[in-house]
């Protein structure tokens, strides 16, 4: 059985995360529901986990808006780690720090290895505010019969221009979409318990 907490405040609501796992003292949570949609670059050039402008986005401002002060510090700094782009060299930005981050392939196959655990539906902030998640939304009859979005992994696709996505079916687009296409996001992040 799943369990579900809540954790902090976006758009003026409520944020439910999944605990993905628990030990140690922390537990890793991952959002329930796609909470906004943001491009990885806003350029379509090579970037890197650690260098794109969503995982900025994410410790900085996603961190001030939908947390508190008190809530920020049971947020953990954890070490992340996300492999070069096969061929590419990452110039060592693929060792981050970070508070909020996205996941990557593998941790996406260990956590949520079956397809329909995977799947989320937008928030409507998500969808006010993102034209690629509406237009989406309106072909989605034509892909699946479900109400859920895609959404970014911190993964490379094929080229160091592209990032791993993850369908509305729950299954994984590993060649990826490019970095300046905005899709949803689903933070993730280590809570001490």
């Amino acid at each position: 059985m799943r369990e579900y907490i809540t954790f902090g405040n976006y758009a003026g609501n409520p944020v439910e995360w999944l605990v993905l796992e628990r030990t140690s003292g922390k537990a890793l949570l991952l959002s329930r529901y796609i909470l906004d949609a943001k491009r990885m670059s806003a350029d379509c050039i090579y970037t890197s986990w650690g260098r794109s402008s969503l995982r900025k986005w994410l410790n900085q401002e996603f961190l001030q808006k939908a947390f508190s002060p008190d809530e920020q510090q049971k947020i953990l700094t954890s070490d992340i780690f996300t492999p070069d782009c096969a061929g590419f060299d990452s110039d060592g930005q693929n060792h981050t720090q970070d508070k909020l981050f996205l996941l990557s392939e593998e941790e996406l196959y260990r956590y949520l290895p079956d397809n329909n655990d995977r799947t989320a539906p937008a928030e409507i902030h998500a969808m006010a505010h993102s034209q690629d998640l509406k237009d989406f939304m309106s072909l989605l009859p034509l892909y699946h019969e479900r109400q859920n979005c895609w959404w970014w992994l911190r993964s490379f696709g094929d080229e160091p221009n592209n990032f791993g996505v993850v369908w509305s079916d729950g299954s994984v687009f590993a060649f990826g979409h490019y970095a300046n296409y905005e899709r949803g996001i689903r933070p993730a992040l280590y809570l001490a318990l």
